[in-house]
């Protein structure tokens, strides 16, 4: 598969997802509920659904909370602007380093709330999440444009 086809099947697949979050409340708001409940089934797989920690749209709960919502909008925004940085087709990643550095932030806050130390805030969760939304696609793009190639990730040479 060509690189471009795969990466618009990539911005495809957030952009629907996104859409999937959003709708939910709006559904439920119109009362449209077997569709709403669905979704929000479909989305306890993947998010706690805390009301407390959950943003609110059309005066329903969104499916998923703040941080998952800040992750997804992170990475959607960060798909679309990786071309204008790196070439679309390349197979290098960055380094670990950069990968650790800003999902830091967002395992600090979680775990440090996890374990009962305190209480993060709807803002904390927002930016930590949006950091870690981020840094994701600079690792999941190299890894999709080598599952439709021969070319090794991690030196950008061909296997052939």
């Amino acid at each position: 598969m060509e690189c471009r086809r795969a990466y618009f099947l990539l911005l495809t697949g957030e952009l629907l997802w996104l859409s999937a979050i959003v709708v939910t409340p709006y559904l439920a708001d119109k009362g449209i509920r077997l569709s709403s409940d669905f979704l929000y089934y479909f989305f306890s797989h993947f998010c706690h659904q805390k009301p407390e920690r959950s943003l609110f749209l059309f005066g329903e709960q969104l499916p998923v909370c703040t941080r998952d919502v800040s992750v997804y909008a992170a990475l959607f925004v960060s798909s679309c602007v990786y071309p204008r940085l790196r070439n679309m087709c390349t197979l290098k990643m960055l380094s670990k380093w950069y990968l650790i550095v800003f999902l830091l932030p967002m395992a600090l806050d979680g775990g440090t709330q996890l374990v009962g130390l305190r209480e993060s805030t709807t803002c904390l969760r927002v930016i930590t999440g949006f950091l870690g939304g981020l840094i994701i696609p600079f690792y999941v793009i190299p890894l999709l444009m080598a599952s439709t190639s021969s070319v090794n990730v991690q030196d950008g040479q061909s296997s052939n």
